[in-house]
């Protein structure tokens, strides 16, 4: 498994920043001329598709270098309205 941390450390395990993550896709973000998106809107994207690609929410926890499972729960995964159709589908298959 992959921990952010590592990303932003040099060999000898100095901290670096964000900004060699955040630079290059402010690069591309510009070359597209796109508003309306921001770096941490990837994380987000990560979280909700690991979750639903049933990925445990507690790895995704970690990987995203939370220590609480809520972070990503209640700021990152966001719902659809497909997920919203088949939970109704389950519930009325059960009533």
């Amino acid at each position: 498994m992959i921990h952010l941390d590592l990303i932003f450390t040099k060999y000898d395990g100095t901290y670096i920043g964000t900004n060699i993550v955040k630079y290059p896709y402010k690069v591309i973000h510009d070359e597209l001329g796109s508003d309306n998106y921001r770096f941490y809107d990837l994380r987000g994207s990560f979280a909700t598709k690991a979750l639903r690609s049933r990925v445990e929410i507690k790895d995704i926890a970690e990987i995203l270098g939370h220590s609480r499972i809520e972070t990503p729960k209640n700021y990152y995964v966001s719902s659809s309205n497909e997920n919203q159709q088949k939970a109704t589908q389950l519930l009325e298959k059960e009533i």
